[in-house]
């Protein structure tokens, strides 16, 4: 019996691999991706092309993909951003066809197409529209800006769509999938002498056409693998597999999307580094992040070849220099917050509770910084804050300030108080950040999904005096946050803040990485590589023990012993 699990080991060390690149400017020809023509080069204004399906909430094609050969929206901004740092003009047009004829607010989606701002969710709320549209609007409202088309035909026209100073046009498509074993019950039957090979190739077809030029031009990459499995091959142990063996976490169809956005950039000829997605906490898809609390979910909103990712059990920060630093947090409501709202209301609440736990704090280590923009949209969310920060941080060697500024939106479901930021440029004009700082973060609440939970607050305590004379505390944290505390280490960039749960407390810690300039990129094996997510430390570090250590095993807990990162103090 031993020996055939020794026969099994050694027929899986017995392959080869390499990988297989090939572009197709025409139907004839296949070259190498070195060779592929620079497509995006072109003078002018640049156009990249969305197709959406519109679909109603609630209607059951609402989950369902209406067209899987589409690029999705997030890819294609990576790719408009990163042409945007080459000083070329580019615009993210988005086209939602088939709406129906029959649906009686055109209007409303059309006027969408202005100044993105909390305005338009209050036109929303004084419509007389019912409820199930008014869901609808609201969905559309977090989508659609100046780019954006409403139709109520198929797709299938508007590769000829005209738009107003674009110069080129570019559609991006996922085209096709192959995937195939040749020869493997021969290769059973002769037991290896006779090879077996498979591959899997992934094709993406790009239709590109200048301005009133009717007949597009099309050019399709494929990005493949190729394995070689015989005995004859003495057992290699994987020293000549060029192809990475990808975990469920990061499949080969996303590394061939990145190759994909590498070959348009014209950067790479060569297959791209293997990402290591393995939050502490929680779960990375594709583009997709779960929160280990399964509070939110969102698309990454950031450029995954050049991330760094941080998370906690109820919050994640996302890093890269080109988009900056996006922070989502989840924040249980404790009694006293239940309280505030009772009396005082839920827009007083939330401004005290940013004032308490992040103005202040921020003002300790730089004390003219402060809110310059302010607004509350009861209609949005059942009430939002959002307010734009702006950070004076001394310029060392001078007695000026560098100023630096960020957006956050903050509000409360349920038992949760959310609350997104996001960085903004610096050189963004004063006169017009207001509108900046609106628009780019409705477009991050377009991109994350919340699913709020419902805990059952205890009794108001009224701090009545006890037998004793000594007054019962009000403010006693629910059993979960317990488990929530914070666990200690170093501030790194993009800093989830490990558990990142306490009560009442926000986290700080990618914002202050950034201010302090503490970012770096290290170069070790296990460490930051360009295209693979840095790992956090959390992983390998077990907690400290003290004298007052709560460290103890819980039911079910022993299932973590092999992930320090996932130990609970």
């Amino acid at each position: 019996m031993k020996s055939c699990f020794v026969f099994f080991l050694l027929l899986f060390n017995c392959h080869i691999s390499w990988y297989h690149t090939r572009v197709s400017p025409n139907t004839t020809s296949e070259l190498p991706l070195s060779d592929a023509p620079n497509l995006v080069g072109d003078f002018g204004t640049s156009c990249f092309v969305s197709v959406l399906k519109f679909q109603e909430v609630g209607s059951p094609e609402e989950n369902s993909p209406a067209n899987i050969q589409a690029i999705d929206t997030q890819f294609i901004e990576n790719i408009r951003t990163n042409l945007k740092l080459k000083n070329t003009n580019t615009r993210h047009i988005k086209h939602i066809y088939g709406i129906p004829e029959s649906w009686p607010y055109i209007k409303e989606l059309d006027s969408f197409r202005k100044n993105k701002s909390f305005d338009r969710f209050k036109q929303i709320q004084n419509n007389t529209a019912e409820p199930q549209y008014k869901k609808t609007l609201y969905k559309y409202a977090e989508i659609a800006d100046a780019d954006t088309f409403f139709h109520h035909s198929n797709d299938s026209k508007l590769l000829l769509q005209e738009i107003e100073n674009c110069d080129t046009y570019y559609h991006l498509y996922y085209s096709k999938r192959e995937k195939d074993y040749y020869n493997v019950i021969l290769f059973l039957i002769s037991l290896g002498i006779i090879p077996s090979v498979n591959y899997e190739n992934h094709y993406f077809t790009v239709y590109k056409r200048t301005a009133l030029e009717i007949k597009p031009s099309f050019t399709t990459y494929k990005f493949g693998y190729r394995r070689v499995m015989t005995w004859l091959l003495l057992p290699t142990f994987n020293l000549f597999d060029d192809v990475e063996n990808y975990n469920k976490d990061y499949r080969f169809f996303d590394h061939t999307r990145d190759q994909f956005l590498a070959a348009l950039e014209n950067k790479n000829s060569e297959p791209l580094p293997i990402k290591r997605l393995n939050p502490v906490y929680g779960d990375v898809l594709g583009g997709t992040y779960s929160s280990d609390s399964d509070l939110f979910k969102t698309e990454i909103p950031v450029d995954k070849r050049f991330a760094v990712i941080r998370d906690g059990k109820k919050n994640v920060s996302f890093f890269d220099p080109i988009h900056g630093l996006f922070k989502i947090q989840a924040i249980n409501v404790n009694q006293k917050i239940h309280s505030d709202i009772i009396t005082d209301g839920i827009e007083k609440t939330l401004k005290n509770f940013i004032n308490s736990n992040l103005i202040d704090k921020i003002k300790k280590n730089y004390p003219k910084s402060g809110i310059i923009h302010e607004t509350y949209s009861p209609e949005y969310r059942n009430g939002t804050y959002t307010f734009t920060l702006e950070i004076a941080k001394p310029d060392l060697g001078t007695d000026q300030f560098k100023k630096e500024y960020y957006v956050f939106s903050c509000f409360k479901s349920q038992s949760q108080i959310y609350i997104l930021s996001r960085s903004l440029p610096n050189e963004t004009n004063l006169e017009t950040l207001p509108k900046l700082a609106e628009s780019n973060i409705i477009d991050f609440y377009s991109q994350v999904t919340f699913k709020s939970k419902y805990i059952e607050p205890k009794p108001v305590n009224l701090d009545v005096a006890s037998a004793d004379g000594k007054k019962q505390s009000g403010n006693d944290d629910d059993e979960d946050d317990e488990d929530d505390e914070d666990e200690e280490g170093e501030e790194e960039l993009a800093g989830g803040g490990g558990g990142g749960g306490e009560t009442g407390a926000i986290d700080l810690g990618g914002l202050f990485s950034l201010l302090k300039e503490r970012a770096y990129i290290p170069k070790g094996k296990l460490d930051i590589k360009p295209g693979r997510f840095k790992f956090n430390n959390a992983r390998f570090n077990a907690p400290k023990f003290n004298s007052g250590s709560k460290f103890h095993f819980k039911p079910s807990r022993t299932k973590n012993f092999s992930s320090p990162g996932k130990w609970r103090k």
